[in-house]
């Protein structure tokens, strides 16, 4: 019996690690992984990636970037015209939740302010915008200013039932993302509310009448965002290609350069048939 509960000690105590990177993307700066603002620069954008379906149980554990999030990928030459960029990538070895809980993202975000940056804007994609979205919900205060929250399955979706190699290591991460498992967390998190100081924008990819081929408008652009005055706009792009086209990448980074004010219900009922198309 005492084994058993000192074993079981030892299990809380250490939890399974959940590997992070924070890594300036633009302009690269010399020596890694120091980060450097560049003079004059006052906006900083981290991107945010979501699913990674990798081929090896051992790339679940580790925190690698999306092609999308690196110094070549369009959207990083498009918001870098007027801003440096960050990329944050995380292991996917836990739920969303918990990794929504870790502190890398919460420190990186201070490191940015302590270079001197006026504007930290978080730019997240599919799980990577609820991830975004979780943040600054928890940590009002942290000095983000502005979130645009791109495909992101708020409601969860359906493709998370993909059968991959390595579902075993990453079903925690995949099952948070599944639709009862949102809408459970969406309950517990009901009183949280996105803060009054931070700007915030869903953009809604549209490539059939639902969605964007693997989220549905209602989950990309939910009701509990609607009433809370959040904005949407719809670019016309399947969920994969949303961050990767040079076209829609111009159309994001200049979403990111524009103030986004709430919406007053009369703007959201006007404007809610432009997004969902209904």
């Amino acid at each position: 019996m005492k084994l058993t509960f000192a074993f079981l000690c030892c299990l809380l105590a250490n939890p399974e690690v959940v590997e992070t990177k924070l890594e300036q993307v633009h302009p690269v700066p010399k020596l890694k992984p120091i980060m450097e603002r560049s003079p004059g620069q006052t906006r900083a954008i981290v991107l945010i990636h979501g699913l990674n379906i990798v081929a090896s149980k051992t790339k679940v554990h580790q925190a690698l970037f999306h092609d999308w999030q690196l110094p070549k990928g369009h959207l990083v030459q498009a918001l870098s015209k007027n801003a440096d960029v960050f990329a944050f990538a995380y292991a996917q070895n836990a739920p969303l939740t918990t990794i929504s809980q870790l502190p890398a993202l919460a420190d990186g975000v201070q490191r940015l302010k302590f270079l001197g940056y006026d504007e930290i804007i978080l730019v997240g994609h599919s799980a990577g915008g609820v991830l975004a979205r979780m943040f600054v919900e928890d940590n009002p205060q942290a000095g983000v200013t502005r979130v645009l929250q791109v495909d992101a399955p708020n409601l969860g979706s359906s493709w998370i039932k993909i059968d991959i190699v390595a579902k075993k290591d990453q079903d925690p991460f995949l099952q948070s993302l599944s639709k009862d498992e949102r809408m459970k967390c969406c309950l517990r998190r009901q009183d949280k509310k996105i803060p009054a100081n931070v700007e915030f924008l869903c953009i809604v990819g549209a490539s059939n009448s639902l969605g964007d081929g693997l989220v549905s408008f209602a989950s990309q652009w939910p009701e509990d965002l609607q009433f809370q005055g959040i904005p949407a706009i719809r670019i016309n792009a399947n969920h994969y290609m949303m961050v990767r086209s040079q076209k829609t990448a111009e159309r994001i980074a200049e979403l990111a350069r524009q103030s986004q004010p709430r919406w007053t219900d009369e703007e959201r009922l006007t404007r809610k048939k432009l997004v969902l198309g209904n």
